[in-house]
């Protein structure tokens, strides 16, 4: 799914955004986050099916698609956001054409989204950038707090992102949250993983013969793979001095609510510090995870 430049809701009717989901599947879950009634069949024209639904619903299920997409998530700290109010922020959309530009400021969900158009490699100080080399991307907080997820394909645009932001000035000062990070992992996991479905450690040794190490979890049916935390080897391997996480996907369990689907799968990226999910989901799993991550932090 691309974000539209100016995603307003005069620019993409409910009905064509939900239709633009990639899957019957993605819809049924958009429809279920609303609270709507699953009752598309797979024989139901969902065209139709949506135009029976009154433009409440569809409004709803609608704001369930806006931002949210198979999404790669960045997380970052930024003091100065709790102050920071969503019409100040809408003052930045006048600002210069270099680097990362905010082009639109929406609050939904309780929460403020700020679309941003960020050059391809992320910054770009010294000349303007046509439109044909920028991404959309979209930064979004809940009021009030100082945590700020980035939906980015990665950390270059990630950043750009952020520095879209720069010239308010109690927003300059930002760090990324690490993954890497024992203590802030430590609580994430605690909070929000099932299982370590597959690893992937970097060996760190100098002069050693082996680069990576993959671990993979035994097949359980329809449970997903076992978590591989649970392997002896494992734990030895993450206690050694000489390997470091690299990647791994995990199964979330997010205790705040029911999730749709339940237990998603994600990619976590140690060395991006990111969050990569494998399937669509609708904006209520990705508010839940912002969540635990900000309790976490």
């Amino acid at each position: 799914m691309t974000f539209p430049v100016n995603p307003t809701a005069d620019d993409v009717s409910p009905v064509d955004l939900l239709l633009e989901l990639p899957s019957r599947a993605a819809l049924c879950r958009a429809l279920a986050a609303a609270d709507i009634a699953d009752e598309l069949d797979n024989d139901d024209d969902p065209e139709r099916f949506l135009d029976e639904l009154s433009q409440v619903d569809l409004r709803q299920a609608a704001a369930q698609a806006r931002y949210a997409a198979p999404q790669t998530v960045h997380y970052f700290g930024l003091p100065g956001l709790t102050d920071v109010s969503p019409s100040e922020l809408d003052d930045l959309t006048e600002s210069g054409g270099f680097g990362g530009q905010v082009r639109t400021v929406e609050e939904l969900h309780d929460r403020v989204y700020v679309v941003c158009s960020v050059p391809e490699g992320g910054t770009q100080a010294q000349l303007s950038v046509s439109e044909d080399a920028r991404v959309t991307t979209v930064a979004t907080f809940d009021p009030g707090t100082d945590l700020l997820a980035v939906r980015a394909d990665d950390s270059d645009l990630a950043a750009g992102t952020v520095q879209a932001l720069r010239d308010h000035p109690d927003l300059s000062e930002w760090t990324s949250v690490s993954f890497r990070d024992d203590g802030f992992r430590g609580r994430f996991e605690d909070a929000a993983v099932a299982a370590y479905e597959q690893l992937s450690l970097a060996v760190t040794s100098v002069g050693a013969g082996t680069e990576r190490i993959d671990v993979t979890g035994e097949e359980r049916g329809d449970s997903g793979r076992e978590d591989v935390r649970g392997d002896e080897v494992v734990d030895d391997l993450l206690s050694r001095s000489d390997t470091k996480r690299s990647t791994a996907q995990v199964r979330l369990n997010l205790r705040t609510g029911d999730t749709i689907p339940s237990n998603p799968s994600v990619r976590i990226d140690f060395d991006e510090s990111s969050v990569e999910f494998r399937q669509w989901v609708p904006e209520q799993t990705l508010i839940q995870l912002d969540s635990v991550i900000r309790q976490a932090e």
